[in-house]
């Protein structure tokens, strides 16, 4: 491993004992300083997030002071909101299931339901997207059986402690890697349980061009094919924050919202899974966060629309799944 690697893990190491131990409200006004100091000097992942931020808020932003003031402003609360995450994140294993459920406000929880009647699994669709962590964790707590996959990292050390903290209320992560992951995946779904996959940045597996706030972008195709060879129902679940600890969580029907005979259509339910993504990260674009390339035209891809397969980018080694309880 590298130094920097190396330095980064004893970071959040240290942080997982430290962090816990703070009185939480302290958490709020941290985040807002780290939040900043970020901002500040992370110079590559601003303008990264900017790049991101003119597609969702659109180019025309600029042409305004008003626009541009809006613009920054949104960058630099997506830096605060990934701080708090990471701050909460470590608190994770000491926070009270009952906290948890209290926090979030649910909303059209009836489609979950719905999908789950059919009997055939559901695979819950989200986003780098507002406290992703805690509404995993309600949907744990409320009882229901979820598997999540992740990307592999370069350094285990750090993928341990992050799922360590994670699984601490009993979800099961899932690293991919090779066919281990994708026969976990379909055990799930055939037992109707949950396999919530993000979809809004190809990292490993399957991509599609597809546009995205009206330009064309490289998005996993994975839950579309898997709903497809699989019938299992697509439910798309976004949360944000509200004032103070206070978070709401929403579920959106994908596939059950078209019709029948478009319902097994991987190109229906990929259209289907970017509209859901628009409508939730336009209405709440500071919640977003994403630093990495996510449009064909910040990677140097063409944008020819054609379909293309993407390799693996970390392969590591297969663990299966990774079950915490």
């Amino acid at each position: 491993m590298s130094r920097k690697t190396t330095k980064m893990y004893l970071l959040f190491r240290l942080a997982a004992v430290i962090v816990p131990r703070l009185p939480r409200r302290w958490l709020p006004p941290l985040s807002v300083l780290l939040g900043w100091l970020a901002w500040a000097i992370a110079f590559k992942a601003r303008r990264q997030a900017t790049a991101n931020m003119l597609h969702v808020l659109g180019p025309e932003i600029r042409t305004t002071r008003l626009g541009r003031r809006r613009l920054r402003r949104t960058v630099r609360q997506m830096f605060i909101n990934n701080a708090r995450n990471y701050l909460e994140g470590f608190c994770l294993p000491y926070v009270p299931v009952e906290e948890i459920v209290n926090n979030i406000i649910p909303g059209g929880e009836e489609h979950l339901a719905a999908a789950l009647a059919r009997g055939k699994g559901v695979l819950i669709v989200s986003a780098h997207f507002g406290p992703f962590d805690y509404l995993s964790q309600w949907l744990v707590a409320r009882g229901y059986e979820l598997v999540i996959p992740v990307e592999q990292l370069k350094d285990r050390r750090m993928l341990e402690l992050m799922l360590n903290l994670r699984c601490s209320h009993g979800i099961k992560y899932l690293p991919v890697g090779n066919g281990t992951a994708m026969r976990a995946i379909l055990r799930t779904l055939r037992q109707n349980q949950l396999v919530l996959i993000t979809a809004d940045r190809a990292v490993v597996g399957q991509s599609v061009e597809i546009p995205f706030f009206g330009a064309p972008a490289r998005l996993p195709g994975g839950p579309a094919m898997l709903a497809q060879r699989t019938g299992a129902a697509l439910v798309g679940a976004f949360g944000w924050r509200l004032e103070g600890t206070r978070m709401q969580g929403e579920f959106a029907p994908i596939s059950l919202a078209l019709p029948e005979e478009e319902q097994q259509n991987p190109e229906a339910l990929m259209r289907s899974i970017v509209q859901v993504m628009e409508r939730y990260i336009g209405a709440h674009p500071e919640q977003w966060l994403v630093f990495a390339p996510v449009w064909l035209d910040q990677t140097g891809a063409g944008s020819n629309g054609q379909r293309r397969q993407l390799g693996t980018e970390e392969r590591g080694e297969e663990r299966g799944m990774v079950s915490c309880q």
